[in-house]
């Protein structure tokens, strides 16, 4: 039976694989929802009870030494055990607890919020915290279990699973009335002319098109009056035809059937896009996790 010196160096090896990939006290402290003096003690705790120094500190950073980097190791190793474990209860069926998932607003609308129903339909005893958010999201830092991201590819890192979810592309679209009004372009250059919707990044305005026809790549920068952070949005400033959009094919595919926006330069599409799962090494086999991966990648 476990004595409560072995539930706390249980306690204190989830902090330590914290501080490790964090790569700091206080930013452990933040995802954990602990105080950073609550962390250091843990830590302390656990050198004394091992016997060893695991990170050496200084003003400006953690240095995580051999003995540390050999615990972290056997934590992450343990950790999965654990979690597979919990799994194995109740014949592997059992998917029980709280799943916290970060995905930007336009993706998660249309391809996290559909698949809730279903997921939550098969696992009672799941419950998901879902934040639709279009800032950037650590998934070491922020205290979730998923972060969803597309358009850039995922950080290397080995604190970190990246799963590919799906893969798609951009595509030029206008509504009627704004055609009516300033006419068509014929080719990719002649959107410097158009009024465009910009979407903005984090770190500015995504105003370089890329553009691929027949194998030839085309980078066109243009310009609008209206930026919007959301691509939600920028569809509905589209319809409303306030200018060209450069807008995933699935978040349009709708409006194109039903008329309200039109394909422009048919022959020219984004690169292909990934989106990703991103999620800590320690829930590589977490079956909350591998139940949400899994429904999304279905659809």
């Amino acid at each position: 039976m476990p004595q409560p010196r072995d539930v706390d160096i249980f306690t204190h090896m989830v902090t330590f694989v914290r501080i490790v990939e964090t790569g700091s006290l206080s930013a452990a402290a933040r995802a954990l929802r602990l105080s950073v003096p609550g962390v250091s003690r843990q830590l302390s705790t656990l050198e004394h009870e091992l016997g060893a120094t695991l990170v050496k500190r200084s003003t400006r950073r953690l240095h995580i030494t051999e003995a540390g980097q050999s615990w972290y190791t056997q934590s992450v190793r343990i950790l999965t055990d654990v979690e597979a474990a919990r799994l194995a209860i109740n014949g592997g069926s059992a998917v029980r607890g709280l799943l916290t998932i970060s995905a930007p607003i336009s993706l998660g609308m249309a391809h996290v919020v559909p698949r809730i129903p279903a997921i939550l339909s098969r696992h009672h005893g799941l419950h998901i915290d879902l934040r639709l958010e279009d800032h950037f999201v650590d998934p070491i830092t922020a205290g979730v279990d998923v972060v969803i991201r597309a358009g850039v590819a995922p950080p290397e890192s080995a604190a970190l699973v990246a799963q590919p979810l799906l893969n798609f592309y951009r595509v030029v679209v206008a509504s009627p009335s704004y055609l009516r009004m300033r006419g068509e372009p014929h080719n990719a250059a002649a959107l410097t002319q158009h009024e465009c919707l910009v979407q903005l990044g984090g770190t500015g305005p995504l105003s370089s098109w890329h553009l691929v026809c027949r194998g030839k790549e085309e980078i066109i920068q243009v310009r609008g009056a209206l930026r919007i952070s959301a691509p939600l949005a920028i569809r509905e400033a589209a319809i409303a035809g306030l200018g060209i959009a450069f807008l995933p094919e699935w978040l349009v595919a709708t409006d194109l059937t039903d008329k309200r926006l039109r394909r422009l330069l048919p022959s020219h599409i984004s690169p292909q896009i990934a989106a990703w799962a991103l999620y800590r090494t320690e829930l590589r086999r977490s079956a909350r996790v591998g139940a949400f991966v899994d429904e999304v990648q279905a659809q």
